[in-house]
């Protein structure tokens, strides 16, 4: 499937993520599926993750990718304030529902 990737353009991606780590980036605990969301990444123009307040502050076993290689951020009212700040600081919308 990833070799399909490579000659597809998407024009939004929506992901979801196991761990936020300001460090670390996105992750997810399965790493053949990490792989899969990079390479998706690469192919779309527009990357919004999906994560509830849990995530926050933890670290799956595979990176997705870094912080700012997304545009979007939908989450609950829950997230830590301090890292929400610190992520739209990094130019990234982050919707909160």
């Amino acid at each position: 499937p990833e070799k399909m990737l490579e000659d597809i353009s998407s024009g939004i991606l929506f992901i979801g993520v196991d761990g936020i780590d300001l460090d670390f980036g996105f992750s997810i605990t399965n790493l053949a599926e990490a792989s899969l969301n990079k390479q998706m990444i690469n192919s779309a123009q527009v990357v919004a993750v999906l994560a509830d307040s849990s995530k926050f502050g933890k670290r799956g076993l595979g990176k997705i990718c870094d912080i700012n290689h997304v545009q979007y951020l939908i989450t609950d009212t829950e997230a830590p304030k301090g890292m929400i700040k610190a992520i739209k600081e990094k130019d990234i919308q982050v919707i909160q529902v």
